[in-house]
């Protein structure tokens, strides 16, 4: 059992990771965990840190492989381990597992368990421990509207386990901004819409167009349910929404 976790161990350890090579290793020690006789003579040191390995190398074996189904049956796993399964010493990688989990509930909508495992934390983690704060800021960021209060920049994402989540974010935002310029403005060309959506060149936009049914004439896009004469109170919140979701997504842009 041993050997087996030594192998695992040293198939994550490898840059690049070969997620073949270590998704097999997982396998091999699961297996083997299944069964008593292979843990019989190891101390209950050594199965903690067996199970506590396996466990996490699973979430975010999952986490490299954009699997969020994968990530969210492996996280849950991960933390009832440390719920139930405590040790005088701690792992090294409980707020990073814990910050994914924030990350996940934060951008799969699920607020309710965001705010349940956050009020787990000791206030002083959650104020100083960036595996914590960046979800943390980054929920309030969302839920106020105020996109330029956090500013995300690649050298405070706390690990590049955090881009997926953040990538995902990237969508959602771009789904807003898209929203907002459908009520703000009567014609956007193909051009502006790629700067607007932070796409890199206008082949980038013309399916995601596609996708939310934009019509499309002479390679500008025509809004019908756009503004229409004078502009209101309202309708000038709009823009001004939209441009806060712009510059929020252009801090979001700078990780991915």
């Amino acid at each position: 059992m041993e050997t087996v976790h030594k192998k695992l161990l040293a198939e994550w350890n490898k840059e690049p990771k070969v997620l073949t090579a270590v998704n097999s290793a997982l396998k091999q020690v699961k297996k083997m965990m299944e069964n008593p006789e292979t843990l019989r003579d190891l101390s209950n040191a050594a199965l903690h840190i067996i199970h506590r390995d396996v466990y996490e190398i699973d979430a975010l074996c999952a986490v490299l492989q954009s699997d969020l189904k994968a990530f969210h049956e492996a996280i849950s796993v991960v933390m009832n381990f440390y719920d139930c399964y405590r040790s005088n010493e701690e792992s090294p990688n409980k707020f990073l597992m814990i910050g994914l989990n924030l990350m996940y509930f934060l951008t799969t909508n699920q607020h309710a368990q965001f705010h349940m495992l956050l009020e787990q934390i000791d206030q002083n983690v959650q104020q100083n421990n960036p595996y914590i704060t960046t979800p943390v800021k980054l929920e309030q960021s969302l839920m106020e509207g105020v996109y330029n209060k956090v500013v995300l920049t690649e050298k405070n994402i706390p690990s590049p386990y955090y881009a997926l989540f953040i990538r995902i974010s990237m969508d959602t935002v771009r789904d807003e901004i898209a929203s907002c310029i459908e009520c703000s403005f009567k014609k956007v060309s193909q051009k502006d819409a790629a700067q607007l959506l932070l796409f890199n060149n206008v082949s980038e936009v013309i399916p995601f167009a596609k996708k939310r049914s934009w019509k499309s004439l002479d390679n500008t896009y025509i809004f019908e349910q756009g503004l229409s004469g004078p502009a209101s109170k309202e309708q000038l919140d709009t823009k001004r929404i939209a441009k806060q979701t712009i510059f929020y997504a252009k801090q979001l842009e700078m990780i991915v």
